[in-house]
């Protein structure tokens, strides 16, 4: 009895058979043109209880398949209907009513693509950069006019010390030059002394011995030795006093050129906190991340407002389409274009009508499927009253 209701209900349900020949059992598929699988013939010794059992299983087995295929895919073309008659009502209803219902698709489709367009424009800025301009963003403008004035310093301090280092040079310079003066006088003095002592023991010598007057050139000579004399002592106290306010630039020099070097050691302390700061590598690179990030918050901010006027859109289609009687509504959130566009319909409509005519041809051949295997489980069922009980057994299960 299960066999036969069984039976009559799948064959209400699927297409007339055809004819199985009465020599082997077997199993063809009703192929559709698209579809070249074929399923091979299945002999069967059915005089072996093992085999004829198993072969009952696994033609039933195929028959729940195809009916779940078959259930599956109905609801999905039931589905695709629905979004067909959708488009009908639409097409059919009147322009007044469909007036408000256009104007908020246009609004949808020109919102969306402004938000496309957002999407796809890049910043260039890296994600520490942002997180370090989100996190001190009050300070930025101030810290970027402090930076541009680090560095501004900066260059000045360096071109002070590079002055400073050149003075320095040019006073160190001239200290070795008075040395030099100083031990060349000292020398000039040293032989200048042998040379009037030598000169003294010789006028001495022929004035004892000779007897002679040598007035004169010990006058001249005397003379001669404290005009030498006052240029030495005057050198040697130029030189001195030379070296001591030489000294005093030096030192001052050097002192200026240690409070330039902390301000510079300071300064550039203050500068590459401030870069690793903001994660960048100078001011003007700062002011370019800067200028990015206030775009990308003009940007973020019309994101925003967008995608607010987007889900306002969104719930006025809703409720126009369910005026309509539209009963899938919420598909046409991201398919607004084609409700305003008729060339977008037309796609829409022929996609749908392609894959329900899938969905038909999978329909049938699945129901195809069922009838061969009824079919056969029928000739096996009429070859003996034995085959009949056993089937019966087999779909108590």
């Amino acid at each position: 009895m299960a066999f036969k209701w069984l039976f009559k209900k799948k064959k209400a349900e699927v297409k007339e058979a055809p004819e199985i020949p009465e020599d082997a059992a077997h199993i063809s598929e009703q192929a559709k043109p698209e579809n070249k699988v074929v399923l091979e013939k299945v002999n069967v010794d059915l005089k072996n209880r093992a085999v004829r059992l198993d072969y009952i299983k696994r033609l039933y087995d195929g028959i729940k398949e195809a009916q779940r295929q078959c259930d599956d895919i109905k609801a999905e073309y039931g589905q695709v209907t629905s979004y067909l008659k959708d488009i009908q009502l639409m097409d059919q209803a009147a322009p007044e009513d469909k007036k408000v219902l256009l104007e908020t698709a246009q609004s949808i489709v020109e919102l969306t693509k402004e938000r496309e367009r957002l999407k796809r424009r890049k910043f260039k800025f890296t994600d520490a950069q942002k997180l370090a301009l989100e996190s001190f963003e009050p300070k930025v403008p101030q810290d970027l006019n402090n930076l541009k004035e680090y560095e501004d310093y900066q260059i000045k301090i360096k071109n002070d010390m590079r002055q400073l280092e050149t003075e320095k040079g040019i006073l160190l310079s001239d200290k070795r030059d008075i040395v030099k003066r100083q031990s060349t006088l000292r020398l000039v003095s040293k032989a200048l002394a042998l040379l009037l002592f030598t000169f003294g023991v010789l006028i001495l010598t022929i004035a004892l011995v000779f007897e002679a007057d040598m007035r004169v050139p010990f006058v001249a000579t005397a003379s001669f030795a404290l005009i030498v004399l006052g240029i030495i002592v005057f050198e040697a106290r130029k030189n001195r006093t030379d070296m001591v306010i030489t000294e005093r630039k030096c030192n001052r020099a050097i002192s200026l050129a240690n409070r330039v070097k902390i301000k510079y050691v300071n300064n550039t302390k203050t500068i590459d906190y401030m870069y690793s700061k903001y994660k960048v590598r100078n001011a003007t690179e700062l002011e370019f991340v800067y200028d990015q990030y206030q775009k990308a918050k003009r940007e973020w901010a019309r994101r925003r407002e967008d995608a607010f006027l987007l889900n306002e859109k969104n719930e006025i289609l809703l409720h126009e389409l369910e005026i309509l009687g539209v009963k899938d509504r919420e598909i046409w959130f991201n398919q607004a274009a084609a409700l305003v566009d008729p060339k977008e319909m037309v796609e829409v409509r022929h996609g749908l009508n392609e894959r329900r005519q899938k969905l038909r041809d999978q329909i049938d051949y699945n129901n195809g499927l069922m009838k061969d295997f009824l079919n056969e489980l029928e000739r096996i069922r009429n070859k003996s009253p034995e085959y009949a009980q056993e089937i019966e057994e087999v779909l108590k299960y």
